[in-house]
C-alpha cells in the first residue's frame, strides 16, 4: 500500500487538531445543557402560568421506608418495612412492622401518601397513629432535612456505598501517599497529586458523612446539620473539581492534544464554577431559584459523566496514536478498563439527562448514581499509573492493606469471640473478662507477627527486595575492595544485579583531593553508544552541585540540565544518573563529589526506576563516598610514608658523605709517604665511589650490579683504612644482579657492619 504523502498527512494532523479542540470545547457547552433546560422550563412556566416560579420546599426525611400490605382477604395498610438505625423515626419508637393509621390526624392510605408527607415536612415534627401489637400509639417524630446526595434508606445500598467509599477512599490515600514525594518537582506528577487529592476530597468527604449520618443520624438543625453541610460543601468540591483536572491530565500527558488544545483546556473549568456555585448557594440558603440541593443530582451528575467520558476516550485514543513519542504500548487490561469506564459513563450520562431533576426519587436511582460516583473515578487511577509507577506503589498497597487486615482480624476476633461468650453465657463477659482477652490477643499477636512477616516476605519477595539484599551483601564487603579499580568494578556489577539495566556505569574519583585526581571507572553489560568520561565531564559540574539526581523522567529528576546536555546523556542511553558525595555539607560542595553511578533503561518487562530505586542508589552513592575517601586516605598515607622514608633516605646520604670523606683523606694522607701507589689506587677508588654516589643520588632505585660496585668502591678505600683488620667476603647469584634495589640499601648495611664489626 502506497504511504501518504506529505500533503495528506498535514491535512489528517490538521483535522485531528480541530477535532480536540471541538471536543473540549464541546465538553465545557454541553456539561451545562441540563441547566439550560431548567431554564427554558422555567421560562416556560413563567410564560404559562403568568408568575414566577415558586421555591421548591426542602426535602424531609424521617428514617422510616414505608410499604404497602394488606391484612387480612381486603384491607390496604401501610407498614414500617424498615426503620433507619439512629434516624429520628428510631429515636422517636418507630419500630420494623408498625402500621400507620395516621399523620398529624390525617388518615393515611398508601405508602406514597406517607412519604410524601414526610418529604414536604421538614423541619417539622410529625404525629404518627401507628398500631402495633394490636394496641395504638401516637409518636412525635422530627423531619430532618435529607442527607443531600446520600439515601439511608436501603440498608444494603448503605452498607455497600460505606465499604465501597471505604476502599475506594483507601486507594486514593496510598496512591496520594505515593505520588507526594514525586510532586516536589514541577510537572506530571504535581497534576495527578492534585488528581489524586481531587477524588480523595470526593470519596473521603462522602464516606464521612456517612459515618457522620451512621453514628450522629440524619441532620436536623443546630451544630449537626452545620457539620453535615461542611462536610457536604467539602465532599462536593472535589466531586465538581476532579473532572477537569482529570481531563486536563489527559490531554497534557499527549502531546498532540497538548498542541491542538493549547489553552482552550481552561474552558473545561467553566461547568465546575457554575456547578460549584450554584451548589454553595443551594447548601447555604436551602435553595437556588425553585431547586433545592437534591435536584442539582441529574446536572452535576450530567457534567461529571460528559467530562469523564471524554479524558476516557482521549486516554484510549492516545494508546492508538502512533504520532506520539512519548506514547507507551498500553496493556491490554488498561484498554478494556477504559472501554468499560467509557461505556459506563455514557450511559451514566444518558441516565442522568433523562433523570432530571431527581435522581434519588427511588431505590434503583439511587443504586445507579453510587454506582457512577464510583466508576467515574476509575480513570484517576488509570491516568496516574503512570507517574504512580515511579513511586512507592506496590509496597503502599502491601504495607497499608497487610495492617488494614490485620486490624481487621483483630476487630473480627474481638467481636466474634465477645458475641459467642454472650450468646454461650449471657451476662458473663464483664470489662474485665473482656480486657483479659483483648490481652491475650496482643500477646499472641506480638509472637507471632515476627514469624509470619519473615514467611510473608519470603513469599512475595519482589524485585525490589532482592535489589536491596543484593546492594546489602555488596556493602559488607565493601571495605574488603581496596582499589579505586577494583571498587568500581565491583560497584558496577552490584548495580547490575540488582536493579538489571540495560547496561551501567560506575565513575570513581581515584586519589581523590590529590595532585593525581583522576576517573576509575567500570562497566556493565556495556551497549552502544557508551557514556564515557567525555560525556561526564561536560554535565559533572551540573549534577554533582547539591547531590542533584538527574532522570529522563520529570517525576525523578531533579537535576536541571540545558536540553542539549539532557538529549546528550538520552542519547546515549541514560536512563537515571545518581551523583555519589558524601561529607556533612548539606549542599553537597565541589569537594565532596567522589563519582557518579549512570544506568540505562530496565530490562524488567513494563517496569522502571522509582523513587525507591533512586533511595537505594543514593545509599550505595554515600558507601561509595566513604570508601573513596577512605582509599584516598590510604593512598596520602602510603604516599607520606614513602616521602619520609625517601627524606630520611635522603638524610643519611647526607650524614654519611662529609664523615666518610673526612676518614678517607685522612687515609691517603698517611698512605702518600709509605705507600704511594696504594694511595693513588685509593683515591682512584674514592672518586670512582663518588662518582656513583652522584649517579644514584637522583634515582629511588638502582640495579644490583652497580650497587655492588659502589659497595666494592666503598670497601677498597675502608680496606686501605682497616688493613688487614677488615676482610670482606662477597657472594652473588648471578641471576639477581639485574634486580632493582633501594639506592644505598646495601653500601648502608655494609657500612654499619664495618662500623660496629
Amino acid at each position: 500500500m502506497p504511504a501518504a504523502s506529505p500533503s495528506a498527512r498535514l491535512a489528517g494532523h490538521s483535522t485531528s487538531r480541530l477535532a480536540l479542540r471541538l471536543l473540549v470545547v464541546g465538553v465545557a457547552v454541553a456539561s451545562l445543557a441540563p441547566l439550560a433546560r431548567f431554564a427554558a422550563s422555567w421560562a416556560e412556566y413563567a410564560g404559562t402560568v403568568g408568575g414566577p416560579l415558586s421555591e421548591t420546599p426542602p426535602r424531609g426525611y424521617t428514617g422510616v421506608r414505608w410499604t404497602d400490605a394488606r391484612v387480612g382477604d381486603a384491607d390496604r395498610t401501610v407498614v414500617a418495612a424498615d426503620v433507619f438505625p439512629g434516624s429520628p423515626a428510631d429515636d422517636a419508637g418507630v419500630r420494623a412492622g408498625d402500621r400507620l393509621v395516621a399523620v398529624d390526624a390525617e388518615p393515611v392510605r398508601t405508602a406514597a401518601d406517607a412519604e410524601a408527607r414526610t418529604e414536604r415536612a421538614a423541619q417539622t415534627v410529625q404525629s404518627l397513629r401507628v398500631e402495633r401489637d394490636g394496641r395504638a400509639r401516637t409518636l412525635d417524630v422530627p423531619v430532618a432535612h435529607y442527607p443531600t446526595f446520600l439515601d439511608p434508606r436501603s440498608r444494603l445500598l448503605w452498607a455497600g456505598a460505606g465499604w465501597a467509599f471505604g476502599v475506594v477512599a483507601f486507594l486514593h490515600l496510598l496512591a496520594l501517599v505515593t505520588v507526594w514525594p514525586l510532586a516536589r518537582r514541577r510537572g506530571r506528577a504535581q497534576r495527578a497529586a492534585a488528581l489524586i487529592a481531587a477524588g480523595l476530597v470526593w470519596v473521603g468527604g462522602n464516606l464521612l458523612r456517612i459515618a457522620w449520618v451512621t453514628a450522629e443520624g440524619a441532620p436536623g438543625v443546630g451544630r449537626t446539620a452545620a457539620v453535615f453541610d461542611v462536610l457536604t460543601l467539602v465532599a462536593l468540591a472535589g466531586w465538581v473539581v476532579f473532572p477537569p483536572l482529570l481531563l486536563r491530565q489527559v490531554v497534557l500527558d499527549w502531546r498532540t492534544a497538548r498542541q491542538a488544545v493549547g489553552g482552550l483546556i481552561n474552558a473545561a473549568f467553566v461547568a465546575p464554577a457554575v456547578y460549584g456555585t450554584l451548589l454553595v448557594v443551594a447548601l447555604v440558603r436551602g435553595h437556588v431559584g425553585p431547586l433545592t440541593p437534591d435536584a442539582l443530582v441529574a446536572p452535576v451528575l450530567f457534567y461529571v459523566c460528559l467530562t469523564v467520558a471524554a479524558a476516557t476516550g482521549l486516554m484510549l485514543a492516545r494508546t492508538h496514536s502512533r504520532d506520539d513519542d512519548d506514547a507507551a504500548p498500553a496493556p491490554l487490561w488498561y484498554r478494556l478498563a477504559g472501554v468499560g469506564v467509557l461505556g459506563a459513563v455514557l450511559g451514566g450520562a444518558a441516565f442522568a439527562w433523562q433523570a432530571a431533576p431527581a435522581t434519588e426519587a427511588d431505590a434503583t436511582a439511587a443504586w445507579i448514581v453510587t454506582s457512577l460516583q464510583l466508576v467515574s473515578l476509575l480513570p484517576v487511577v488509570l491516568v496516574s499509573l503512570a507517574t504512580l509507577r515511579y513511586g512507592r506503589f506496590d509496597a503502599v498497597l502491601l504495607r497499608g492493606t497487610a495492617y488494614a487486615l490485620a486490624l481487621g482480624v483483630v476487630f473480627a476476633t474481638v467481636a466474634g469471640a465477645a458475641s459467642v461468650v454472650r450468646l454461650v453465657a449471657p451476662g458473663r463477659l464483664g470489662p474485665t473478662a473482656l480486657g483479659l482477652f483483648v490481652v491475650a490477643i496482643l500477646v499472641v499477636a506480638e509472637r507471632a507477627a515476627p514469624m509470619l512477616r519473615q514467611r510473608f516476605a519470603r513469599t512475595f519477595e519482589s524485585d525490589r527486595d532482592r535489589a536491596r539484599r543484593r546492594l546489602d551483601a555488596f556493602g559488607e564487603r565493601i571495605r574488603s575492595l581496596v582499589d579505586p579499580a577494583a571498587l568500581a568494578a565491583a560497584a558496577a556489577q552490584a548495580v547490575g544485579d540488582a536493579f538489571v539495566p540495560r547496561s551501567a556505569v560506575v565513575f570513581l574519583r581515584a586519589g581523590l583531593g590529590g595532585p593525581d585526581e583522576r576517573w576509575a571507572s567500570a562497566t556493565y553489560r556495556p551497549e552502544p553508544p557508551h557514556f564515557t568520561a567525555a560525556d561526564l565531564d561536560r554535565v559533572w559540574d551540573r549534577i554533582r552541585d547539591g547531590g542533584r539526581v538527574w532522570s529522563a523522567s520529570d517525576e525523578l529528576g531533579e537535576a536541571d540540565l540545558p536540553g542539549a546536555d539532557a538529549e546528550r546523556l538520552r542519547a546515549v542511553g541514560v536512563s537515571l544518573a545518581v551523583p555519589i558525595t558524601t561529607g556533612d555539607d548539606p549542599k553537597g560542595a565541589t569537594h565532596h563529589a567522589a563519582g557518579l553511578i549512570a544506568l540505562g533503561p530496565t530490562t524488567r518487562r513494563r517496569a522502571v526506576y522509582t523513587t525507591d530505586d533512586v533511595e537505594r542508589l543514593r545509599l550505595l552513592g554515600a558507601q561509595l563516598a566513604l570508601a573513596v575517601e577512605r582509599l584516598a586516605l590510604i593512598e596520602r598515607e602510603t604516599t607520606l610514608v614513602r616521602q619520609t622514608a625517601e627524606a630520611e633516605l635522603v638524610a643519611l646520604r647526607a650524614q654519611i658523605n662529609p664523615h666518610f670523606l673526612f676518614n678517607a683523606l685522612n687515609t691517603v694522607a698517611a698512605l702518600i709517604a709509605e705507600q704511594p701507589d696504594r694511595a693513588e689506587a685509593t683515591v682512584e677508588s674514592l672518586a670512582g665511589l663518588f662518582r656513583d654516589v652522584l649517579t644514584a643520588s637522583g634515582r629511588p632505585d638502582v640495579p644490583l650490579r652497580d650497587e655492588l660496585r659502589l659497595v666494592t668502591r666503598y670497601l677498597d678505600v675502608e680496606q686501605a683504612r682497616f688493613g688487614d683488620a677488615l676482610r670482606v667476603e662477597v657472594e652473588t647469584e648471578p641471576e639477581t644482579l639485574d634486580r632493582p634495589v633501594p639506592a644505598f640499601a646495601v653500601q648502608t648495611l655494609v657500612e654499619n657492619a664495618v662500623k660496629h664489626g
